[in-house]
């Protein structure tokens, strides 16, 4: 159902609305008539050509379809944007939490914590080096990693960071950003976040994988907010 529907039973809209008689329906190649709810999810792009209708019933009871003038498909396009924000000022709208993939992260930087203690304790015992084997090449880690943060009492609800990282980012309970997974996102999605935060409040820490395509100078973005 869409805004139309109601507007077909309102005289005051009479003028947006026209029969199709039945020998006019197509609904494929050019001229297809698309139905309004489809059509309403179509980039605009892929709208020329098509013609948008609801079905209705005529006084004998027969079904019939009814074409929806472009003002009329605006509006039910601005409504169903209305809709969106109520939704989102009423919390409905939250991302669901990946519990599985925050357990990983804790358990990934448990490990990576005692790794990192194991290390440091066995780099004061003393070897022969003669009798070391030759070092191996290794892939760069996150050593010292600093995940990324928000100061959460100064988000403005903006959109920007949940937009750019959803499986990142999430508002809780008062309409204010928090971090769900600080490895749910790419660090460039994180700087970028960042970046385009309008109360400045997103910290995106340091890389989590420092293999990531330019890490130099994403970390040089991400100095200025860290």
């Amino acid at each position: 159902m869409t805004f139309a529907d109601f507007a077909l039973g309102e005289g005051r809209f009479a003028k947006q609305f026209r029969k199709a008689p039945p020998e006019t329906w197509n609904d494929e190649g050019d001229n297809a008539m698309v139905l309004l709810a489809d059509f309403l999810k179509l980039p605009a792009d892929d709208r020329d050509g098509k013609f948008p209708y609801i079905w209705a019933v005529d006084k004998q009871q027969h079904l019939m379809r009814v074409l929806v003038s472009a003002e009329l498909v605006n509006s039910c396009a601005e409504r169903q944007q209305f809709w969106q924000q109520l939704k989102d000022v009423a919390g409905l709208n939250k991302p669901e939490v990946d519990e599985a993939a925050i357990a990983a992260q804790a358990r990934a930087e448990l490990l990576g914590q005692i790794g990192a203690s194991l290390a440091s304790l066995g780099a004061g015992v003393a070897v022969d080096a003669s009798a070391a084997p030759a070092a191996t090449p290794v892939a760069k880690s996150a050593d010292g990693y600093e995940p990324v943060y928000v100061d959460t009492p100064e988000c403005t609800a903006c959109d920007e960071c949940t937009k750019l990282a959803p499986k990142a980012f999430a508002y809780n309970d008062d309409k204010k950003s928090v971090v769900i997974n600080p490895q749910g996102a790419k660090f460039a999605d994180l700087v970028k976040a960042a970046e385009k935060c309008t109360a400045s409040c997103i910290h995106p820490g340091t890389p989590w994988n420092l293999n990531e395509p330019g890490i130099d100078k994403l970390i040089a973005r991400a100095a200025k907010y860290n």
